[in-house]
This record gives structure tokens, C-alpha cells and sequence, in this order.
């Protein structure tokens, strides 16, 4: 009797140590995703310092490049509840707009995906899982027209880059008579690990996209996770 019930415990923990192995198999697995996604299109120089500026929100963990001869704004109200949920306090939205008033973009912050603990070292498969979901419920919106910065926007072209857990979703449009570039990127927090969704969207009359197509899609691609 004591050699069967020794025999139990050995193949139950063989199979629990299995069982682990497997799980951190396929952790590893995921958090290993490179998947890229860029703006499609024609790109310009943003190199030059006495037109182009990269301004960085550490808050939020994103980097951005704007041409200098934009305006700057900000809200003038302390809240800003476009697209965030009542209970969301990441509601800081800067716009950046040109001379002739005919290319505009901005950037603000968006829902927050809350992760455990300890973040990257406690997280697993049901976080990431959940993650993902988030993405591809995002993308879902976007694709039926429920996005509320888009709307029911004519979609050109829209595609998902993932690194490990962070996300990335770009999207060219036109709705009407205007074009629009936006680009979402999933961001973890520097203090709270918890990652963020922060938004990039330019828009601009479709007769100005030869001034002002290549511009966007740099000042996109410069939209990135900060490092």
C-alpha cells in the first residue's frame, strides 16, 4: 500500500513538474513576439534640429518628434473625457497644429490595462492572454467603425505589431474629404507597470497629401514606446 501511494506521488509531481514546464514554455514563447507594424508610405528626414523637435512623456513611457512651426496646445480644461472612462486619470492631450490650420495631430492617453504585481517577473499566461484580447477587441472597434476618434471611418490599411506584451496598431483612413493617420501603441508605465494605450492621430485634407502624407507618416513612426 505505502509503495503504490509512493508511486502516486511520484507520477503526480512528474506530472505537476510537467505541467510547469510547459506553462513556462509557452510564456517564454509569447513574451519572445517581435512582430513589427509600421505606417505604410513615403517618409521624410526629421533629423533637422532647427525644425524638428522630439519631446518625450515619461509618464505615459512615449516619444514623439513635431515640427517646430506648429502650434502647440493643450486643454484648456483640467478634464478631458473624449474617449477615457469616468475612472481613467490619464486624460492629458497635447495638439500640435500647422500654420495653415490644415494639418492637425495629437496625442493623448487612453484605458489602462492593469497587470499584477511584481509585472514582468509574476506575470503569466491569462495576463498576456488578457492583453492580447484588449488589442484585438481594440482592433475590432476600429474595423467597425466604433473607434470614437475614427468613427465609421473608410479603412486603407491597418495592421498589429506585438513585442512581448506591447502592442502596436496602425491605421490609415479617409473619411470624407480628409485623410487620417493613427497609430496606437500599448506602453508599460515606468512607476505602476501597468500599460497604457497611447494614441497618435493626424489628419489633413486629402487635396494637401502632397505636403503633408510623408510628414504624417514620420511624425507616426517617430510615435513610440520611450527607451
Amino acid at each position: 500500500m505505502k509503495k503504490a501511494w509512493l508511486l502516486f506521488l511520484i507520477l503526480l509531481t512528474a506530472a505537476l513538474l510537467a505541467q510547469a514546464q510547459t506553462k513556462r514554455s509557452k510564456l517564454k514563447k509569447l513574451l519572445e513576439r517581435n512582430i513589427t507594424c509600421n505606417m505604410e508610405g513615403r517618409t521624410i528626414s526629421l533629423t533637422d534640429t532647427a525644425l524638428y523637435e522630439q519631446n518625450r512623456n515619461v509618464s505615459y513611457s512615449y516619444s514623439y518628434i513635431y515640427p517646430k512651426n506648429f502650434r502647440e496646445s493643450w486643454p484648456k480644461e483640467e478634464v478631458v473625457s473624449e474617449v477615457r472612462q469616468n475612472n481613467d486619470p490619464y486624460i492629458d492631450t497635447v495638439t500640435y497644429t500647422s500654420q495653415d490650420k490644415k494639418a492637425v495631430f495629437k496625442i493623448y492617453a487612453g484605458n489602462v490595462v492593469v497587470l499584477p504585481s511584481g509585472r514582468v517577473r509574476k506575470i503569466g499566461i491569462a495576463d498576456v492572454m488578457k492583453i492580447d484580447q484588449f488589442a484585438n477587441d481594440h482592433i475590432a472597434n476600429i474595423k467597425k467603425g466604433k473607434d470614437k476618434e475614427l468613427g465609421p471611418a473608410k479603412i486603407q490599411h491597418i495592421c498589429k505589431g506585438v513585442k512581448g506584451y506591447n502592442y502596436t496598431i496602425c491605421v490609415k483612413a479617409n473619411k470624407g474629404d480628409e485623410q487620417l493617420l493613427y497609430k496606437i501603441i500599448m506602453v508599460e508605465m515606468p512607476v505602476s507597470g501597468d500599460l497604457i494605450f497611447s494614441h497618435f492621430l493626424y489628419r489633413y485634407p486629402t487635396v494637401d497629401k502632397d505636403k503633408y502624407e510623408a510628414l504624417g507618416i514620420s511624425l507616426a513612426r517617430e510615435f513610440k514606446a520611450d527607451e
